[in-house]
């Protein structure tokens, strides 16, 4: 007869289980997201990649600009860095936007390509302009009797003799005077010339029918040797300011006011020929600044 007290033994499988918060829960399935990140899916890092673009696509346009090489070899290589640190981010799943990475990287490394070719450009014409200038500046100290009986065919031009007038739309220029000085001073700052200075005082007269300004900084000084002097600007620009009329303040037609041109040459050297260049893309006004007793001499 059984004993009705006895405790019935439950069948074990040999692994207790547990149950319950004191135990915690069972680890998810393989694949699963484990419940307390069901509601925080990883956050995307998008920004370089959409920078990469936006400043590859800036560079670019930039670069269609041969003057402005600078800014787009800058942005193509900033475009091109971003590119490639967003799209490791992308290979690593911590952005979704590799492409656009990948585009922006293509983009800057273009626009590099557009700074590249804008430089060569640029050297370029400025090289053209300078050669072209010293050739104008070479013809212009020949003298007048040296001149072809077909000068008037000649595309060289020829300097007019000093204190005449020059015509140089919209501007009539003359030269009062030109001396040799040591140092130039004025209540702003006081400049001294490594050889000496030939401060050539200028006539200038708006002949025109609106405002313009007379930019004489691109003048240039021929000597006896036929070698160039441009302006020392800064003493040029202090100069003008001491007169009371700035360098590039503008003059009302018919106005005429006095403009002062600075150049430092060697004390051996002597000027022959100036060539101002006061109006944008002029051809410049030649003038002797000697004689026609010293210049036959």
């Amino acid at each position: 007869m059984s004993n009705p007290y006895e405790q019935q033994q439950v069948p074990s499988s040999g692994h207790p289980q547990a149950y319950g918060p004191a135990y915690g829960t069972p680890p998810p399935a393989f694949g699963m997201i484990p419940p307390g990140q069901a509601n925080h899916p990883q956050r995307m890092r998008n920004g370089l990649g959409v920078a990469a673009l936006v400043i590859g696509i800036i560079g670019t346009l930039f670069g269609l600009i041969p003057v402005l090489f600078f800014v787009a070899g800058t942005l193509g290589l900033l475009a091109v860095i971003f590119g490639f640190i967003g799209r490791a981010r992308a290979g690593r799943r911590a952005a979704s936007n590799g492409g656009m990475a990948l585009s922006g990287a293509i983009l800057g490394l273009i626009s590099m390509a557009l700074a590249t070719w804008g430089l060569i450009v640029t050297v370029s014409a400025v090289g053209d302009a300078a050669t072209q200038m010293d050739q104008m500046l070479s013809s212009a100290t020949a003298s007048p009797e040296a001149a072809s009986p077909n000068a008037k065919n000649s595309q060289a031009p020829r300097p007019i003799s000093l204190g005449a007038v020059a015509k140089e739309p919209p501007f009539a220029l003359k030269v009062l005077s030109a001396s040799r000085e040591q140092t130039v001073s004025s209540s702003i700052d006081s400049h001294k010339a490594q050889g000496s200075y030939v401060v050539v005082r200028v006539l200038v007269k708006n002949t025109g029918k609106s405002p313009a300004a007379f930019d004489g900084t691109d003048s240039g000084i021929l000597d006896t040797d036929s070698k160039r002097y441009n302006v020392d600007t800064d003493a040029t620009i202090s100069q003008n300011l001491e007169t009371g009329k700035g360098l590039y303040d503008e003059i009302n037609p018919g106005q005429k006011v006095t403009r002062v041109l600075v150049f430092d040459l060697p004390k051996k050297a002597t000027p022959v020929v100036i060539a101002m260049f006061g109006a944008e893309g002029s051809d410049g006004s030649f003038m002797y600044l000697v004689k026609d007793s010293e210049l036959a001499n």
